[in-house]
């Protein structure tokens, strides 16, 4: 049985048609100050993977955050079918409230293929099990933000291998590792996973750099947006089964912080890769 908020996630993240390779779609977090970028994205992988045939496989995302969504707006997303060659699909899609463009994206879908194999190892972390949930410890310490509660929700469990104390901010190892799944079983359609692994995708990124400069999210002093994200896929994905997401901080500067992320699966494969440039400006 799916767990009751997995299921309005799993909803929000499957656009209603509303045309010709339009689609509309509405908001997991109402009450935030603006729309989780990770939510939009998903949402336009969704939308380009119902034009293009089911057999090709989405293998890359790349996106650019235009606008801060209003998390009391629905999303209108409009898809361009770009290219449909022989292997090969790709899509553009724009995600617009009141007729301004807060995302644009492009994915690419690919027929399965054969090649070679080599990928970097899985890291030497804590099992899942041994680790609390990000829910457990925002709830034990107080820190319980319910206006905003990607990673400590009921639809995702989160366990990070080493938390992150924010409200006592100081600068920390470049790197973060936790532990993501759903709370429950999802349909097996692969653009399912997919969709969901593109909204995991944007948990850690910005915060890594922030660990990294001894900056904190609760403070005021710095702005902190998410600017353009990229996100390629090596495998077919489980969102319902641990997959292990390693983030590491690149580069800092020019009021900007740049951060590289992997995903692993339970046995070891590097399923998914990603980057994302956040904005980073002192006030």
């Amino acid at each position: 049985m799916i767990p009751l908020m997995l299921d309005q996630l799993l909803q929000i993240l499957s656009p209603r048609a509303a045309g010709q390779d339009v689609f509309v779609a509405h908001n997991m977090h109402p009450g935030t100050p603006r729309v989780y970028g990770g939510q939009v994205m998903a949402q336009a992988l969704r939308a380009a993977a119902e034009t293009v045939d089911p057999e090709r496989a989405v293998h890359s995302q790349h996106a650019y955050f235009l606008r801060p969504g209003d998390p009391g707006e629905d999303i209108l997303l409009e898809v361009d079918r770009a290219l449909d060659g022989g292997s090969l699909s790709s899509r553009r899609v724009v995600a617009l409230q009141r007729g301004k463009p807060i995302l644009v994206s492009s994915v690419s879908f690919q027929r399965p293929g054969r090649g070679d194999e080599f990928q970097q190892p899985l890291p030497p972390v804590p099992a899942p099990e041994t680790l609390p949930t990000e829910r457990e410890r925002a709830l034990a310490t107080g820190a319980m933000d319910e206006s905003f509660m990607v990673t400590t929700g009921l639809e995702l469990d989160v366990r990070l291998v080493s938390p992150v104390d924010w409200r006592n901010p100081q600068p920390l190892p470049p790197h973060l590792e936790a532990w993501v799944k759903t709370t429950g079983p999802v349909p097996e359609a692969q653009a399912v996973h997919a969709s969901l692994l593109a909204y995991m995708s944007d948990i850690l990124l910005i915060d890594v750099c922030l660990a990294a400069t001894g900056r904190s999210f609760l403070l005021d002093d710095c702005q902190i947006a998410s600017l353009d994200h990229a996100l390629w896929f090596h495998n077919p994905v489980r969102a319902d089964e641990w997959l292990l997401h390693t983030v590491e901080a690149e580069r800092v500067s020019g009021g900007r912080g740049l951060a590289r992320g992997k995903f692993y699966n339970p046995d070891g494969v590097l399923v998914a890769s990603v980057v994302q440039q956040g904005l980073m400006r002192l006030r």
